[in-house]
C-alpha cells in the first residue's frame, strides 16, 4: 500500500463520487445480467435505479449540488457503459455459440494439464478461413502442458457460450466463449509472440530459475513473491496460506509494488526513484499478467508520484476511485470479481483506518525513550493496525466468497511481514547475480536467502495448523462483530468514542469470535451439500468430518480438501462413503486419498471402478440395506441395485434423503419399499425434471425442501407443488443442528 493519506474534513472529490456511482451501476448490472433475459429490461431497470438513487442523494445533500451531479452522471454513465459493453462486446460473441469449424488459435497463457484434458487461454484469429478475433478459454484433448504463450494451434473446434452467471470467472475476466478441441492439432511453436506474451514467458523462466536455487517450498514461495507464479505450492501449504490469513503475500499487489518503488528510491533518491518506479512498476505488472491488484497499485503509484512532482496533497481515495474506474470500464462484469473487490476493500481499510490507528499507537509509545525499542514497537503496532484494518474491511467479502475468515492473521502477519521485504530485495539481487554466475547465486540463495524464507514458511505452516485458526460464515456472531467494529469506527471518527474504548471493542470482538468458533465446533453438527460438476457431494461434520461421494474430477477432491483443512482445520476424514459403484460417485476417490487420509472407506462393490491403495486405508464393502455411523451421525443405506444405493442421513429433528444417481423406477422403488421419510429430498436433474416421478416421490415422502444438484437448472422454477426448490449450483447448502 502506498503511503497516501485521506485528508480530514475534505469534501469528497467529484471523481471519487463519479467512480463510486459508476461502480455501483456496474455491480447492479452484473447481478441482474443473469436474471433478466431481455437486455433492454436490464437497461431500463438500471436507469430507473440510477434516477431513484440520484433523487435520494439530492434530497440528502441538497446543499452539495455538484456532488449530486457527479453521483447522478456516474450512475447514468455506468448504466449506459454496461449496456454498450454488452451490445458491442458480449452480444457479438454469442453469434459463435454452438458453431464449429477449423480455427487458428494464438495462446496468451501457458496451458495447464488436468486428468484427461488440458486448458489454456487464447485468441481465435481465424474461423474456417475468415478473419476474426475471439477471446476464448480452450479445452485441449491431450492435456499437454508444453504449450506456451505465442504458440499457434490449428484444429477443428466447437464454440460454447460461457455460463451466464455473475459468479462466472470467465465473464469476470472478459471471456465470453469456450472452445473445445476436436481432432488432432497442428502446432506452430512461438509463431505469434508479442511483447506481452514474451513477458509471460520471461515470468515462467524466472520462476524456474528461482526454484533451481532453493528447496521446493521456499523456492515456490519466492517465485510467487517475485513472478506471481503460485503453481509450485503443495496442497497443504495452500491451505495453510488461507487459514493463516497470509495469502495476500503471494498475490502481487500494492505490497510488492511499494517494495519495488522503495528499492528504487533508496538507490536513486526520492525524485529520480519515483520517476523510475513508474515504468518499472508497469513492466512488473506485465510480468505478472496485469492482475486487478497490481493495476490498482500501479495507478496509485502514478497518483502518488504526480502529487509529489506537482506539490499537491495526496488523496488516496480519489486515486483508488480512478483505478477502480479504469478496471470497471475495461470490463463491467469484473465488478463482481472476488479478487477485485477484496483488493479494493483491503486498500480502503488501510486508507481509512491504518493512519488514524497508528496515530493512537504513536501517542501511547511516546513514553518509550529508547529509539531502537520504539522503532521495533512501531513496526509491531503498524503491522497490527494495517492487518486489522484490511481484515475488518475484507471480512464480509471473505464470508461471502470463501465462507472462511482467518482469526489469526494479526499474529501471522506481524511475524512474517518484516521478512517479506528482505526476501524480495535479496531475491532480486540474487536473480541478477545468477545471470553472470550461477554458482555464486546458488551459494547466496542457500546461505543467505534461505533462512528468512524458511522462517516465513515455518510461521505460515505453524499458524495455519492452529486449531480454530479460521471460522466460517455460519458464525453469525462474527458478522455481528464486524458490524459492531464498523459502527465503533464511525463513532470514533466523529469523536463520539474514545480511542481506548475503540481498541477495547476491537479486542473484545476478536476474542468473542474465537471463543464462539471453538464452542460452535465443539457442539454444532453440519450437513453440507455441494454440487461438483452436477454430481452431489455431502459432507457430515459431527465428531469428525465425513464425505458421501467424491465426484468424478480432481477439482472435486481439491474442493473437499479445501473445506476440510481450510474451513474446519481437519487433517483426517472420519469416513468416505460412496453410494454408487460408478465413476460419477467415486471417480475422485483415489485423488482425494492422495491429499488427505481417511479412517475408513465404504464402497458398494468389492472392485468398484477406481483402484486405491487398500494398505493405507481401511476399506469395507456393503451389498445390502443397512445402517452405519459417520462422524457420530446415523446414515441409512437403501439398496437400489447391485451397485447403487440411496442414502438417508438422520440428524436430530430432521433427515435428508439422497436419490442422486438412481433411475426413476429405482428411486420410486426405494421410497415405496422401505417407506423412508425425509424432510429434505436431494435429487439430480434427471429426477428433478421428470414431473411424474418427482410428484410420486413428494407424495410418498412429504418433504419440506427439495435440493437439485443439476448445476443450476430446474424446469419447475422455485417450487414444486408448494415445496421450495433450491438449486445447489456452486454455493452449496448447509443444515446445522445441535449434536
Amino acid at each position: 500500500m502506498m503511503p497516501l493519506k485521506w485528508q480530514e474534513g475534505r469534501q469528497p472529490r467529484r471523481l471519487l463520487c463519479f467512480s463510486a456511482a459508476f461502480f455501483l451501476m456496474a455491480l447492479i448490472f452484473s447481478l441482474l445480467f443473469v436474471r433478466v433475459e431481455d437486455l433492454l429490461q436490464v437497461m431500463l431497470f438500471t436507469t430507473a435505479a440510477a434516477c431513484l438513487i440520484g433523487a435520494v442523494v439530492l434530497l440528502l445533500v441538497r446543499e452539495q449540488f455538484r456532488l449530486f451531479l457527479s453521483l447522478f452522471f456516474g450512475l447514468l454513465a455506468g448504466c449506459l457503459w454496461c449496456f454498450g459493453y454488452t451490445i458491442f462486446a458480449w452480444q457479438p460473441a454469442q453469434q459463435y455459440d454452438n458453431q464449429e469449424g477449423l480455427v487458428r488459435l494464438e495462446l496468451t497463457e501457458y496451458a495447464e494439464s488436468h486428468t484427461s484434458y488440458g486448458t489454456a487461454y487464447g485468441v481465435v484469429t481465424e474461423l474456417n478461413g475468415q478473419s476474426c478475433r475471439i477471446k476464448v478459454k480452450v479445452y485441449l484433448q491431450d492435456g499437454s502442458p508444453a504449450y506456451a504463450p505465442g504458440d499457434v494451434l490449428r484444429f477443428h473446434g466447437k464454440f460454447i457460450a460461457a455460463e451466464r452467471s455473475f459468479r462466472s470467472n470467465l465473464l469476470q475476466e472478459g471471456y465470453f466463449l469456450t472452445l473445445s478441441q476436436q481432432g488432432q492439432a497442428e502446432t506452430a511453436f512461438g509463431e505469434a509472440k508479442t511483447p506481452l506474451r514474451s513477458m509471460r514467458i520471461l515470468s515462467a523462466q524466472i520462476s524456474e530459475q528461482i526454484q533451481t536455487l532453493l528447496p521446493e517450498q521456499e523456492g515456490a514461495l519466492l517465485a510467487a513473491l517475485i513472478s506471481g507464479n503460485q503453481q509450485g505450492f503443495s496442497d497443504a501449504f495452500e491451505q495453510a496460506l488461507t487459514v493463516s490469513g497470509t495469502r495476500h503475500i503471494t498475490a502481487v499487489s500494492g505490497l510488492h509494488v511499494s517494495i519495488l518503488a522503495g528499492i528504487l528510491m533508496q538507490f536513486f533518491g526520492k525524485r529520480a526513484g519515483l520517476l523510475l518506479s513508474i515504468p518499472a512498476a508497469i513492466t512488473y505488472a506485465a510480468l505478472v499478467g496485469f492482475t486487478p491488484s497490481v493495476v490498482r497499485a500501479v495507478i496509485l503509484l502514478v497518483f502518488w508520484a504526480a502529487a509529489f512532482w506537482l506539490k499537491q496533497e495526496k488523496d488516496a481515495l480519489t486515486a483508488m476511485a480512478a483505478a477502480l474506474l479504469v478496471l470497471i470500464a475495461g470490463n463491467p462484469f469484473s465488478a463482481v470479481s472476488a479478487g477485485l473487490l477484496l483488493s479494493f476493500s483491503a486498500t480502503l481499510g488501510l486508507v481509512l483506518l491504518s493512519a488514524p490507528l497508528n496515530g493512537i499507537w504513536n501517542r501511547l509509545l511516546k513514553p518509550v525513550k529508547n529509539k531502537r525499542i520504539q522503532t521495533f514497537l512501531r513496526y509491531i503496532t503498524g503491522t497490527f493496525t494495517a492487518t486489522m484494518a484490511a481484515t475488518l474491511f475484507t471480512m464480509p467479502l471473505n464470508l461471502l466468497f470463501f465462507d472462511t475468515v482467518p482469526l489469526v492473521s494479526l499474529l501471522s502477519n506481524v511475524l512474517i511481514l518484516w521478512a517479506i521485504s528482505l526476501v524480495m530485495v535479496l531475491g532480486i539481487i540474487i536473480l541478477v547475480i545468477s545471470l553472470f554466475s550461477a554458482n555464486m547465486a546458488g551459494v547466496l540463495a542457500r546461505w543467505v536467502l534461505y533462512w528468512p524464507l524458511a522462517w516465513v514458511v515455518k510461521v505460515i505452516e505453524t499458524v495455519g495448523s492452529m486449531r480454530f485458526a479460521a471460522t466460517d460464515s455460519a458464525n453469525l456472531l462474527l458478522a455481528g462483530g464486524c458490524i459492531v467494529l464498523l459502527a465503533a469506527t464511525l463513532l470514533w471518527r466523529e469523536k463520539l468514542l474514545s480511542e481506548k474504548r475503540l481498541l477495547s471493542v476491537t479486542v473484545a470482538v476478536i476474542c468473542i469470535c474465537m471463543l464462539f468458533t471453538a464452542a460452535e465446533r465443539a457442539f454444532c453438527g453440519v450437513i453440507e451439500v455441494e454440487s461438483a460438476g452436477g454430481q452431489p457431494v455431502i459432507l457430515l461434520r459431527g465428531e469428525g468430518l465425513s464425505v458421501i461421494n467424491c465426484g468424478s474430477r480432481a477439482d472435486t477432491a481439491a474442493e473437499i480438501v479445501n473445506i476440510a483443512k481450510g474451513r474446519w482445520n481437519i487433517d483426517q476424514l472420519d469416513t468416505i462413503l460412496c453410494s454408487g459403484g460408478n465413476y460419477k460417485s467415486q471417480g475422485g476417490l483415489a485423488m482425494l486419498l492422495e491429499t488427505i487420509s481417511a479412517k475408513r472407506v465404504l464402497l458398494p462393490v468389492a472392485d468398484g471402478t477406481v483402484s486405491i491403495d487398500t494398505s493405507a486405508v481401511n476399506v469395507s464393502c456393503f451389498t445390502r440395506t443397512g445402517m452405519t455411523v459417520a462422524s457420530g451421525i446415523p446414515v441409512e443405506i437403501f439398496k437400489a441395485n447391485d451397485a447403487a444405493f440411496a442414502i438417508r442421513i438422520i440428524a436430530p429433528k430432521f433427515s435428508l434423503l439422497s436419490l442422486c444417481g438412481l433411475k426413476e423406477t429405482e428411486a420410486l422403488t426405494v421410497v415405496q419399499e422401505y417407506a423412508c421419510e425425509a424432510d429434505v429430498l436431494l435429487v439430480d436433474d434427471r429426477l428433478a425434471n421428470d414431473w411424474k416421478t418427482l410428484y410420486d416421490l413428494c407424495k410418498n415422502l412429504q418433504p419440506q425442501q427439495i435440493l437439485v444438484t443439476s448445476g443450476g437448472y430446474s424446469e419447475h422454477g422455485e417450487s414444486f407443488g408448494g415445496i421450495p426448490i433450491t438449486l445447489i449450483e456452486r454455493d452449496g447448502v448447509q443444515f446445522r443442528f445441535v449434536r
